[in-house]
């Protein structure tokens, strides 16, 4: 059994290779003096953890975000898909996953005006876990962050009100669905972000709003 002290309501569990994947919708408004601020954005992850020590994961995202005043009208767009490859090994119940760039894995899409760096491999530390059933999840799930920084890429999918700082949660098989509502970032004024979540019931998907 893992000894990792994870805290927000999680026990760590015996580790269990298979699919794990979440998709988090975002639909937040809020105000920054006389600025509107409206966000509508879908991110999806998806990891396969096989039997054999091999891992691949597909992450997509799309993100809309309005800022309307008297005099400040901007609008961002933006569209991203990136395929991963790599291996993984259980260490003391924990999986350790170093994951390298592959189209292959799903198609690579890059559309928008946002100048996004991005690294080219990706590690991960990750714990299955147990709720305690206090909150929302009733079901294990997967708990992963990242290992070498905080890279950009993996921020959409990361929803404190569901899981420890710094790491993101993934429900088995068709995984998980997240909606999260309240201010956006950036945003003085407006409700308190809030997040909902149940298992999906069909595979998770970015490419539009659920």
């Amino acid at each position: 059994m893992p000894t990792v002290v994870l805290g927000h309501g999680f026990a760590p569990a015996a580790f269990a290779p298979g699919r794990y994947a979440t998709a988090i919708q975002r639909t937040m408004h809020g105000t920054h003096d006389l600025q509107v601020l409206n966000e509508d954005s879908t991110s999806a992850f998806a990891l396969e953890l096989a039997a054999d020590g091999t891992a691949t994961a597909c992450r997509g995202w799309r993100y809309e975000l309005r800022n309307d005043g008297p005099e400040v009208h901007t609008e961002d767009r933006y569209r991203e898909q990136q395929g991963y490859r790599g291996r993984y090994t259980v260490v003391d119940g924990v999986a350790e996953v170093v994951l390298a760039l592959d189209n292959a894995v799903c198609p690579h899409v890059f559309e928008g005006g946002l100048a996004l760096a991005r690294a080219p491999s990706v590690k991960l530390r990750c714990v299955l876990a147990t709720p305690s059933g206090k909150g929302q999840l009733s079901t294990p799930v997967l708990l992963c962050r990242p290992t070498d920084g905080k890279p950009a890429e993996l921020d959409p999918y990361v929803v404190e009100q569901i899981a420890p700082a710094g790491w993101f949660a993934l429900g088995s098989g068709n995984g998980l669905r997240v909606w999260v509502t309240g201010r956006p970032q950036g945003a003085q004024e407006g409700d308190d972000v809030k997040a909902t979540v149940k298992v999906a019931d069909a595979p998770n998907a970015w490419e539009q709003t659920f």
